[in-house]
């Protein structure tokens, strides 16, 4: 069965770093796939059950900021709750000052004999930050840091 390419995600090569590109037809659908692009690089999600539902909101300055702050508030989440996710849904995305984004999250409690651990995400980062958009579809690139 073919995936569907109206979304999805793909790696780059970066030096120490990884470097990710997401795209979907509208800016929540990408940000859902940044997150979970962004999950993948730490856990393999299928291994992750999204038994909890938590409600994410993150503000930024201008959409660049809320892309920065959406991924680094879910990597906060792994330490503060002792948990993995694996489902993302962006409710709402508001243009303002600042912009605001209302998702939300399921996942599990981290079980190591359980989940597929990948490698440690420290941050999310600025360096090749970029966000495309059109009437058809919107795509981000940003890099974490490992």
């Amino acid at each position: 069965m073919k995936k569907d390419d109206s979304r999805g995600f793909r790696y780059h090569e970066h030096t120490a770093d990884i470097t990710i590109e997401c795209w979907a037809a509208t800016l929540e659908e990408a940000f859902e796939e940044a997150a979970l692009a962004a999950f993948e690089v730490i856990v393999d999600t299928t291994t992750v059950e999204p038994r909890d539902r938590m409600t994410v909101a993150v503000e930024g300055i201008d959409l660049e900021e809320l892309l920065v702050e959406w991924i680094g508030q879910l990597i906060a989440m792994i330490d503060l709750n002792n948990q993995f996710y694996s489902k993302f849904k962006v409710r709402s995305i508001v243009e303002g000052e600042p912009w605001r984004l209302e998702a939300e999250v399921w996942g599990e409690t981290i079980d190591y004999q359980k989940h597929d651990i990948h490698t440690e995400v420290k941050a999310m980062t600025y360096a090749d930050l970029k966000i495309e958009r059109s009437p058809e579809r919107t795509t981000l690139w940003f890099t974490l840091d490992l």
